[in-house]
Parts: C-alpha cells; structure tokens; sequence
C-alpha cells in the first residue's frame, strides 16, 4: 500500500506525484489517550522505492512528512495502517493524493 502526492520539502523543492510509503505504525498510550504513531518515507517514484541496490540513498528528506501521530480508539480501530494512510491522506501538507 502506498499513496502518491504533490508536496513542497522543507527546503522549499516541489515534487509530483512522490510516492510516499506509510513505513511503521504502533499504537502507544500517551497520558490517559492512545495514539497511533507512525513513520512515512517519500521516494521520487515507485521504480525508485523498488531499486533495492539505491533505495535507502534515493529516499527524499521532507522534515514535514516523516513522523506522525494521530487518536486510536483502541475498542473500535482495528487496522492500524489504514488509519496511518487515512490520517496521512488528510495532511495539509499533500496535495493532489492518490492511492498507488
């Protein structure tokens, strides 16, 4: 599962349709609330995420786009990367979403 988006980094360079991977996800209870953290990685596309031999070095730096957390309502939530995707497609930051 992956989505495609616009973006500007946080050096201020505008990407087209980057492919972007939700990466990790776990829940965690912070206080009396739990959360679902999870961690994205954007590539410029998906041939570049699927080149093992680059992929680590080809990966895109966006300090905007890289860690997240969200509620979890642990009685009723049953797939935690589907509401990391859910979340991430509801980012002000993105533009132009796509599932890919």
């Amino acid at each position: 599962m992956a989505i495609t988006a616009n973006m500007t980094t946080h050096d201020g360079i505008a990407l087209t349709d980057a492919y972007v991977r939700v990466t990790s996800t776990y829940v965690k209870k912070i206080g009396s609330d739990w959360k679902l953290v999870y961690d994205v990685e954007i590539y410029k596309d998906k041939a570049t995420r699927d080149d093992e031999a680059t992929e680590q070095s080809m990966r895109i730096n966006n300090k905007h786009l890289q860690h997240f957390k969200t509620d979890y309502d642990i009685a009723t939530s049953t797939n935690p990367v589907a509401l990391a995707y859910a979340d991430l497609k509801s980012n002000d930051n993105l533009s132009n979403i796509k599932d890919a």
